[in-house]
């Protein structure tokens, strides 16, 4: 590109002006006084494409370092069949503390919820990849429920079927409860005898949050939490 425009060329013979072209369109968006006096605000989501799925590649690098928010798509979720595809361990905000004001009036516990669900998330994964290595049953149990804590939370809360007449639609309301009541549930004490019995209870959880279907079999979530008493 660069020899093209017969510039000195810069990283991957990108233009060396590159990042700093990114961030002039990234600064139109912002807040605005229209002529009649009215206010509002211009907000710009850009989309990048890197070949291969590189995101270190220049105009990526180039784009994350001026945008405030982050959602990544990655070919690991689209192909396990999670849409969508947007992964929450790349993806992140800068907004958080910005908007906490504003999500306070949403409920006053949602900053919180988002980072004990973040690291949670996290957590799962290195679960996840020293089980990839040592198998289940060398991970032990207490291990083994934060994978599934995290497994949950991905399954009935981060993603969404587009062709569900309820899920592919929210409103701001149910989103609110549902995080509520998902959050509630993972920060309680799973008694659970052995790995199965542990599995048993977030499958039958899973299946009432998105079905309603009531708890069957061995299933109970800790000592004084039923899937009735979860929901309402």
């Amino acid at each position: 590109m660069s020899g093209r425009l017969e510039e000195i060329p810069g990283e991957e013979a990108f233009p060396a002006y590159l990042q700093s072209r990114i961030a002039e369109f990234y600064e139109r968006a912002g807040f605005v006084r229209l002529k009649g006096g009215k206010t509002g605000a211009v907000s710009v989501i850009g989309t990048v494409s890197p070949a291969g799925g590189n995101f270190e590649e220049p105009v990526t690098q180039g784009t994350l370092a001026v945008v405030g928010a982050f959602l990544g798509l990655t070919w690991a979720r689209s192909n396990a069949r999670r849409f969508p595809a947007i992964d929450p361990l790349i993806s992140w905000s800068k907004y958080l503390d910005q908007m906490k004001e504003k999500l306070d009036q949403i409920d006053p516990t949602w900053l919180d919820m988002i980072k004990l669900s973040q690291k949670l998330v996290f957590s799962g994964d290195e679960v996840k990849k020293r089980m990839d290595v040592v198998g289940e049953e060398g991970t032990s149990l207490s291990d083994f429920i934060i994978y599934l804590k995290a497994e949950f939370l991905d399954a009935v809360y981060l993603q969404q079927n587009a062709f569900d007449k309820v899920d592919a639609y929210n409103t701001i309301e149910r989103q609110v409860y549902t995080f509520r009541k998902v959050s509630q549930l993972l920060q309680k004490d799973i008694a659970a005898k052995d790995k199965d019995d542990a599995r048993n209870i977030f499958s039958a959880s899973h299946r009432f949050l998105k079905t309603g279907i009531p708890r069957c079999g061995r299933a109970k979530i800790g000592k004084d939490l039923s899937h009735k008493s979860m929901i309402l």
